[in-house]
């Protein structure tokens, strides 16, 4: 499962996949971690990850969920796609921003290519999906330093599109 976060107002890419029973694989922003988990009671999750016992409790907030650990609480918002890079855009962006897919589909046109000085919410590309053409623009001011799709390439919710820095 694929998920857009928003962490004290950082976008987060998470992909959770069971393993087996207990064993869950995360990878959030292209970092991997194996760690074994379980309810111990509604709000209240453990985890052992990388020899370390972690209880985390998690309680619904406004807008998202408050999460404790070791005694911090940490806001978490889960999002769509779209929502996800609007509000990190919102919060504006230093460094390299990377544009994700916000839905599966097929990338039909390139509105700029690699080196290309973009401004905020310019274009960067066309995504159809289920017949409608979404054009997908760009969080901030700066410029397009790597496109990872070519016209007519498939795509799923949550690709690596292209990177602004």
């Amino acid at each position: 499962m694929k998920y857009s976060a928003i962490v004290q107002g950082q976008r987060l890419e998470i992909e959770l996949k069971r393993i087996e029973s207990g064993r869950i694989e995360a990878e959030i922003d292209g970092r991997s971690y194996k760690l074994q988990g379980k309810r111990v009671e509604p709000g209240i999750y453990w985890f052992n990850w990388n020899h370390q016992s972690l209880e985390i409790g998690v309680t619904e907030s406004a807008g998202g969920y408050a999460i404790s650990l070791s005694g911090e609480r940490i806001d978490v918002e889960i999002v769509d796609a779209r929502t996800a890079l609007r509000r990190a855009a919102q919060h504006g962006h230093t460094g390299a921003a990377q544009i994700r897919a916000p839905m599966p589909g097929i990338v039909v046109k390139l509105l700029v290519a690699e080196g290309a000085e973009v401004r905020a919410n310019q274009g960067i590309l066309v995504v159809e999906a289920m017949k409608m053409q979404n054009e997908i623009q760009s969080p901030k001011k700066g410029v397009v330093r790597k496109l990872e799709v070519a016209e007519g390439a498939a795509v799923t919710s949550g690709d690596l599109l292209a990177t602004v820095e």
